[in-house]
């Protein structure tokens, strides 16, 4: 049954629409154009007023005035202190459409979608409209800053938007304009700021620029003090937190890019001190603090503030000192001082950290692959080779590490050594057998690669397939054609659909007809089996990316190629390696400025991979 007050509201609504009711309180007038901006900040506050009548009419007279309305209303359910007027504007402006008529197919149905949805998936809608074709999604995304009636999703909408602007960006000047057309006059905390990172970096004088920077400081403080909620209050409250922490993060962190890009460093490190310091201050747990500390130390090193280490040392030097995570952190941004003596020192203390527990080998293997991503190769290698001679690493991490090591090789043009890698692997070790219980090893007689890979639920077939590409890898290096194509086929005899063996096999240059026609069978057998696993397995995203990396790299239906490689980007957002099949997409199909963006946002992911960045220059030169 629904709500009597809810119809009672309804009907109300509709009468004074028709002119038959009379408000008591603050009236609009309906002759000679819109109301002004006093009238209808008297009618919100009267949302609120003692009189039930008056708030009826005042509710009546707002529902009426339709677009005129929107931004004052969604002001006063976000930020209203008064309970009633905050409930009473949320409730009006609950049916408020997002689609415009000019909204292009894909986006009225994304949108269409956004309204029947959940936060988790309307989240998810929002990944997908950030990367429609041509940015035709910008535009709606910004709609969605102004009109959700959720302030955590207005809010997540703006920190998506305002993470997609860098300096240096030749994307963003189209982006902007359709940001402000998306906000129009909103004025929620969340399209302040983004509207203030619009003026700052449209800004061709200097008081343009202070001025954003000081309605992007304004807005921050608004989006700092409170924790908003998914829609009509529902979902867990930790996790809204845990959202509305994300996202501030992100507007703190575009707010001190601001400041670099201003020249005002002094207040870029003071702001960056400030967010290092509340990383304790929140009541996390050290582990958890350290990770944040890391993350923001080498973040900022990267942008050229290299310094920031010292403001760490300064406060918690015992954490540069006993925790693994920040004490490389710390050395990257000594070695981005071009100080190599003290960066070298601080990673030897990070590597000569104790490991015992099957935790910190965990630590220890998450702490290789951050290595990998933050671009210090050497200490990485370091990493991972202690990871995989120590006797004592447990089964699964040795497993992992062994097979994220090899790839990190590859991505090095190191074929030889990331083969032997996976070799070694595959032969199983030799030194220690697997206590089960423990999940330590025991110094006794040894397990089999494939009972090492079953544990950690891989098929021993794909990880030879891959070892024998890799040796395929190191023969071209090496210019040796026959070997190139010998290890090619024992790849593919290990695994069939192995689909760079089958880019490899493809392209090999000697290739007479006959072999180009049976690479093409076999690519053809190897997209069916592919495409019956995605039908098996519909939310699996690496099938949808293995199709699109082989029709790309090939032969196939394109427009499909395309079509999924989309879909695995809706199921792993912004994923490196698929933005980078995406890419490869369109630069098959012609589309060589799509091909740019959006390996440009592959390396955005990554910024140190070596692949990404030459496919990068590659689709550039095209």
């Amino acid at each position: 049954m629904r709500h009597l007050g809810f119809l009672v509201r309804r009907a109300v609504a509709s009468l004074a629409t028709a002119g038959i009711i009379l408000a008591s309180g603050p009236v609009v007038a309906r002759a000679g154009g819109q109301p002004s901006t006093a009238e209808i900040d008297a009618l919100v506050a009267a949302l609120g007023a003692d009189d039930y009548a008056e708030r009826e009419a005042a509710a009546a007279q707002l529902n009426a005035l339709g677009a005129a309305a929107v931004d004052p209303l969604l002001a006063a359910a976000e930020l209203s202190d008064d309970l009633e007027i905050a409930l009473r504007a949320r409730w009006l402006v609950d049916t408020i459409p997002l689609e415009t008529g000019r909204d292009p197919p894909e986006v009225a149905k994304l949108l269409d979608k956004y309204k029947r949805k959940g936060l988790a998936e309307r989240v998810q809608v929002m990944h997908r409209l950030l990367r429609v074709d041509d940015d035709g999604g910008i535009e709606p995304l910004a709609r969605i800053v102004r009109l959700d009636r959720a302030a955590l999703g207005s809010r997540v909408a703006a920190a998506l938007l305002a993470r997609e602007w860098q300096p240096d960006d030749p994307t963003w000047a189209g982006i902007r304009d359709r940001i402000t057309a998306g906000l129009g006059g909103s004025m929620r905390p969340a399209a302040a700021f983004l509207r203030a990172v619009v003026t700052f970096s449209a800004a061709d004088h200097a008081a343009a620029r202070e001025q954003g920077l000081l309605e992007a400081g304004e807005a921050l403080a608004q989006l700092g003090g409170t924790v908003p909620q998914a829609a009509g209050g529902s979902g867990d409250a930790s996790h809204s937190e845990v959202i509305a922490e994300t996202t501030l993060r992100i507007f703190q962190q575009c707010r001190i890019q601001m400041l670099l890009a201003a020249g005002k460093r002094d207040a870029a490190l003071a702001e960056s001190r400030r967010l290092m310091q509340e990383s304790f201050a929140q009541g996390n747990d050290a582990a958890s603090a350290g990770e944040q500390v890391a993350a923001m130390l080498v973040w900022l090193a990267e942008r050229g503030l290299p310094e920031a280490v010292d403001l760490l040392a300064a406060d918690r030097p015992e954490l540069i000192r006993d925790d693994a995570v920040v004490g490389y952190a710390a050395a990257v941004a000594e070695r981005l001082r071009h100080r190599d003596t003290e960066a070298d020192a601080l990673a030897a203390a990070a590597f000569a950290k104790p490991a015992g527990t099957n935790a910190e080998f965990i630590d220890r293997l998450q702490t290789a692959i951050l290595l990998v991503k933050w671009g210090a190769a050497d200490w990485a290698t370091r990493e991972y080779t202690g990871l995989i001679d120590d006797p004592r690493t447990p089964v699964p991490q040795y497993a992992v590490a062994a097979i994220t090591f090899a790839e990190f090789l590859h991505d090095q043009e190191r074929e030889d050594e990331a083969a032997a890698c996976l070799r070694r692997l595959l032969a199983g070790r030799k030194n220690g057998r697997q206590d089960r219980d423990k999940g330590r090893n025991d110094g006794g007689d040894g397990d089999g690669g494939e009972l090492i890979l079953q544990q950690i639920g891989r098929d021993p077939r794909v990880i030879r397939s891959r070892m024998h590409y890799f040796e395929s890898c190191a023969a071209a290096l090496r210019g040796d054609a026959d070997a190139r194509r010998k290890a090619i086929e024992a790849s593919l005899r290990s695994s069939a659909k192995d689909v760079d063996a089958l880019i490899a096999l493809y392209s090999l240059p000697d290739n007479t007809p006959a072999q180009k026609a049976e690479s093409t069978a076999r690519i053809r057998r190897a997209l069916e089996q592919i495409e019956n696993e995605i039908q098996a397995d519909p939310e699996d995203s690496n099938g949808y990316n293995e199709y699109a990396w082989l029709v790309a790299n090939t032969e196939g239906d394109l427009p499909k190629a395309i079509r999924y490689s989309k879909l695995s980007l809706v199921k792993s957002f912004d994923s490196s390696s698929y933005l980078d099949t995406l890419a490869h997409c369109h630069a098959a199909a012609g589309n060589k400025a799509a091909a740019v963006r959006t390996q440009t946002l592959a390396l955005r992911q990554e910024p140190h991979n070596r692949t990404i960045r030459k496919n990068l220059a590659r689709f550039q030169g095209q």
